[in-house]
């Protein structure tokens, strides 16, 4: 028995000395379990990049290049910008919920000096990160709540031009900041015609993606996807405008901004990926609810429930 232990624990150990393996060129810079999640910084020193990661090596949750750390690393990152020409105007009210390494807000506040940016991030660790290794820092119009996202989007009375959710817990995003109650607490918290974009993983990796899309369908009037073409992930664009916004008007509009923002990113090329919903629609999706957790939707999917 003593043996069979010994074995069973050998081999543990040897699966996570196989899990947390390096490339040869990567170096650990931090590694600690904060009371959240597991945080590690990494950097790439034939690449040249810097990334936070979680225990899976091939999950970025941001990045940087070391020589150039001002610009977009990741194209789910780049993507998101695309949401701000669904915007008749320059947005001067944002809110993002989740941090990461900093690298949105941080792009952002540099193309929109004037905007005011309130930032909701749980997690202190992954704060002290930002700052001290992917140069990010708060001044005096952006500004860190340390506080879970819902509870910070419930308790403000702020409303906000441009919501950018992008809070991950690892490599999923928190239950509870996908579901049809927290979405619609969202809405409420939009100016009108104001916009929301969100990051979601790619359905390989997200069992929910059919449920995520069929909730955003029911919480918005308009809602719009595009596709990764590098790292498959898809960002959801969802308006509180009551009119459709046209593919033209959008990738119009994505043009403007980049040529008098002086984005370093192709506005145009991403709003080109605009997609209707109806192609990921799926009639058997279970919306997510509060009181409809991942162990329900499981359970649903696996009985072949209508």
């Amino acid at each position: 028995m003593v043996k069979i232990m010994y074995l069973s624990a050998l081999c543990v150990v040897l699966f996570t000395l196989q899990a947390f393996a390096l490339e040869p060129a990567e170096k650990q810079l931090f590694e600690k379990n904060s009371f959240y999640q597991y945080i590690s910084v990494v950097e790439d020193t034939a690449k040249k990049e810097r990334y936070v990661r979680n225990q899976k090596r091939e999950f970025a949750q941001g990045g940087i290049y070391l020589n150039a750390p001002e610009k977009l690393l990741f194209e789910f990152t780049q993507m998101g910008f695309v949401s701000l020409a669904f915007l008749d105007r320059d947005p001067k009210d944002v809110l993002f919920v989740g941090l990461g390494a900093g690298a949105m807000p941080r792009y952002f506040t540099g193309r929109y000096p004037d905007a005011v940016i309130d930032i909701a991030e749980i997690d202190p660790d992954m704060v002290a990160v930002a700052q001290k290794y992917f140069y990010f820092r708060e001044n005096e119009r952006m500004k860190v709540h340390i506080d879970d996202g819902r509870l910070f989007v419930k308790r403000t009375k702020k409303k906000y031009d441009w919501i950018v959710l992008d809070a991950y817990q690892n490599d999923y995003i928190p239950f509870h900041l996908t579901t049809l109650e927290f979405l619609k607490e969202v809405r409420s918290r939009l100016k009108d015609d104001g916009v929301i974009v969100s990051n979601i993983t790619s359905t390989f990796r997200n069992r929910f993606f059919d449920s995520m899309v069929m909730t955003y369908k029911k919480a918005f009037a308009h809602f719009y996807i595009f596709k990764g073409r590098k790292s498959g992930n898809y960002i959801f664009v969802a308006t509180a405008g009551s009119s459709l916004k046209d593919k033209d008007v959008v990738e119009a509009r994505a043009r403007k901004i980049q040529s008098v923002r002086k984005f370093d990113i192709d506005l145009e090329d991403f709003a080109s990926r605009y997609e209707s919903p109806e192609a990921y629609e799926w009639g058997g999706a279970k919306v997510l609810t509060d009181d409809f957790a991942p162990v329900n939707l499981y359970q649903y999917q696996k009985s072949g429930a209508k």
